[in-house]
């Protein structure tokens, strides 16, 4: 299964392609979509290098991280218009596009909600065998698709069955490394 991933934003939007097969992941191809100038500027930038991404490495699937409101109302409005122009190119692309939220990423990959946006890249480069740094929008977005591949959607569809839950020492495994990472 192939599967983007995009963390959105009107200035910078990170991006990740991976494949998965059984319980393998791999990095196909990650960036940052950088914008600059006039608001309808950068979302048509954002528009065609998602499509250029879509077209490139054919995901199956789209996952995008759902829009968190905190104080400033005005960047939640800004996100929303980016998230439209991705939107947009996925339906174009004829992609099915599924939403998670910050904490469903960061559940995923680093096994708790509360987790740092350090421990999220760390996990992500760990998990698909990274070796540098990734610019934190292209970790978050790989994060995203990692996340819909640990869904209970993404491996039904992987597998054609349903999930099963994770075995108690993989639980385990995750929660020494991430007491590890944090103290």
């Amino acid at each position: 299964m192939r599967v983007l991933g995009i963390d959105p934003g009107t200035v910078a939007t990170g991006w990740g392609v991976i494949d998965a097969a059984h319980s393998r992941l791999r990095r196909v191809d990650s960036g940052v979509i950088r914008t600059r100038g006039a608001l309808p500027m950068r979302l048509a930038r954002i528009y065609d290098e998602t499509r250029r991404v879509l077209d490139a490495y054919e995901p199956a699937w789209l996952s995008l991280e759902k829009p968190f409101v905190g104080v400033n109302v005005q960047s939640a409005f800004r996100l929303g218009e980016a998230r439209g122009a991705i939107l947009a190119a996925a339906a174009h692309a004829g992609v099915q596009v599924h939403e998670y939220s910050p904490a469903e990423i960061k559940v995923a990959v680093a096994g708790t909600g509360r987790a740092v946006k350090e421990q999220v890249a760390t996990m992500v480069q760990r998990l698909l065998a990274i070796d540098g740094g990734l610019a934190e929008d292209e970790a978050d977005a790989l994060g995203a698709a990692i996340c819909h591949v640990h869904s209970r959607h993404g491996a039904a569809l992987d597998s054609g069955r349903t999930r099963r839950r994770p075995r108690a020492t993989t639980r385990a495994a995750w929660a020494r490394f991430a007491a590890t990472r944090q103290g």
